[in-house]
């Protein structure tokens, strides 16, 4: 191999290694932030006083690692949430939190509601009594197509609220 292309090379590697470099580093400080954004999540359900109606709960199950799909799925549910159901947010009659299954404390979700990745689940409670709840399940599937996964998402928690 002549000395030219040694150093064509040898600098295609090095801009290889800058490249993963940089990744690695963005998504480390993504990662933390979503880390330090759960950690200030409160992880218990909200109890609300026996008189009032129900609460709907919609609740990100995730781990410590998280991909960008993961983050997407938070994303687009936040959106969701935030633009479609500020009222109810507001009068807390609906709840978005997020849970870190990893964290010692909170790992009997993963039984509780036989998640085996992460999930969105919505739930209604009255009086601190989880009456139901709901896996939503096509939140994967439709992660492709935000405009659908928000109608689907949207479509959930309305019927959790006309029943609450």
């Amino acid at each position: 191999m002549s000395i030219g292309k040694k150093h064509l090379v040898t600098g295609a590697l090095l801009a290889f290694v800058a490249v993963t470099g940089i990744t690695l580093v963005v998504k480390e400080t993504r990662h933390a932030r979503a880390v330090e954004a759960s950690a200030a999540a409160p992880a218990s359900i909200p109890v609300p006083p026996a008189a009032e109606a129900s609460t709907v709960v919609v609740t990100y199950f995730h781990t410590t690692a998280r991909c960008l799909s993961c983050l997407k799925i938070e994303e687009l549910t936040n959106a969701t949430l935030t633009m479609r159901f500020a009222d109810p947010i507001a009068e807390k009659r609906v709840v978005w939190r997020l849970v870190n299954t990893d964290e010692p404390a909170n790992a009997h979700y993963m039984k509780d509601y036989g998640l085996f990745t992460k999930s969105v689940v919505v739930s209604e409670v009255k009086a601190g009594k989880e009456l139901r709840w709901k896996n939503l399940d096509q939140v994967w599937p439709l992660l492709r197509d935000p405009e659908a996964f928000q109608d689907y998402v949207e479509r959930e928690v309305r019927a959790y609220l006309e029943k609450a």
